[in-house]
């Protein structure tokens, strides 16, 4: 299969490619941490064959290889001058305040209304139930970020 691209479109490849193998990267070293179980290696082939193609269309000034392994990797000063370092921080923070969100909703909704009866509603009932929860805490860190958090 050929595809072709401007290098324009494929430097946008290099940056998408590099933002789904850090957020890969990141979860296999959780399952690493986890269980030792082998990871799949199908996302870093793909990551190796598109960052290997750059030294050819003229990115190589954006791609090195590491002398040490042979692996490619975007250079930092292409991390940071492209803005990925940047948008990288904003989905974690993003990830960090929608699953904190998420958790204490839900802890709230069970406490309030408990396990049994909730797995008698509705999914729409719960939903609607489940909402204000929701609502009240993003409010909360909206206002006021983790300062009013207590143990």
């Amino acid at each position: 299969m050929n595809l072709e691209l401007s290098l324009e479109q494929y430097e946008t490849l290099l940056k998408l490619v590099y933002m789904g193998d850090w957020v890969i990267s990141t979860l296999q070293a959780k399952e690493r941490a986890e269980d030792d179980s082998d990871n799949d290696s199908r996302f870093a082939e793909v990551v190796r064959h598109v960052f290997n193609q750059a030294e050819s269309i003229g990115l190589g000034n954006i791609v090195q290889i590491d002398q040490n392994n042979g692996e490619p990797y975007l250079t930092r000063e292409f991390e940071e001058e492209s803005g990925l370092v940047d948008i990288l921080e904003d989905y974690e923070d993003e990830v960090f305040w929608q699953a904190l969100i998420e958790r204490l909703a839900h802890r709230d909704f069970l406490r309030h209304f408990g396990e049994s009866s909730i797995s008698e509603m509705a999914i729409e009932e719960r939903i609607e139930k489940e909402t204000p929860f929701h609502d009240k805490w993003a409010n909360e860190f909206h206002e006021n970020g983790i300062e009013s958090l207590k143990t």
